[in-house]
């Protein structure tokens, strides 16, 4: 798991239905926040859609930075940032474990947000089979 002073997020905006100058306002107040939090960030993306498929352009962009190493986290405001959809969830949450990066949400405790999915029992289940770390950071 990754501490806090070694963190190199990657900012992720998201969206659906709203114009993209929400959109560019809510990147600007996650920038702000990770500022704020002394939280080092070394990219940026966003999405207007729903959070129900993999296969969004600002998704693929985080994520490739997370599997290239040039990011060890990413950044969003909640945890329903990345997606609604639980599966989906699940499958970015397993994407991050596997590449040793962890997910920051300014607005929330991205563990309790989990928990209270009932996706943190299978992340940690998964962490002690494989052997990876969880992906967030406790606060």
């Amino acid at each position: 798991m990754q501490q806090r002073d070694e963190i190199k997020a990657w900012a992720y905006a998201r969206d659906f239905g709203v114009s993209p100058a929400v959109l560019i306002c809510q990147m600007t107040e996650l920038l702000g926040e990770a500022e704020r939090q002394g939280i080092q960030t070394v990219g940026a993306s966003q999405d207007m859609s729903s959070g129900k498929a993999l296969d969004r352009m600002g998704l693929k962009e985080a994520l490739r930075a997370v599997r290239r190493q040039y990011a060890n986290a990413i950044l969003v405001h909640d945890v329903r940032r990345l997606s609604e959809d639980k599966a989906t969830l699940l499958r970015i949450l397993e994407i991050l474990q596997d590449n040793n990066a962890v997910l920051l949400c300014t607005a929330e405790d991205a563990y309790t947000a989990l928990r209270s999915m009932g996706l943190s029992q299978q992340l940690y289940q998964r962490s002690f089979s494989t052997g990876m770390g969880l992906p967030w950071l406790r606060k």
